[in-house]
């Protein structure tokens, strides 16, 4: 198996991580992608990223409100 983060995965395709990752596990390596994606543009003055790690999303909310999003971003 494969150590990541001080949890052992079994060999193969681990389709989601505790940290929001999707990996694949061979006898040599652990290759990881994040499954969070990355915001391209945002007001990062006014708005924030919040990322939670249950389901594995983010959003981009008002620093000053975080109960309000900010309407005006993208992802990639």
């Amino acid at each position: 198996g494969c150590m990541m983060n001080g949890k052992l995965y079994p060999l193969g395709h681990i389709e989601r991580t505790e940290d929001c990752y999707r990996c694949t596990c061979s006898r040599t390596a652990m290759s990881c992608c994040s499954i969070f994606f990355t915001s391209a543009k945002y007001d990062e003055e006014n708005c924030k990223v919040i990322r939670n790690r249950k389901t594995c999303k983010y959003y981009v909310v008002q620093k000053n409100d975080p109960s309000k999003d900010c309407t005006q971003y993208s992802a990639v």
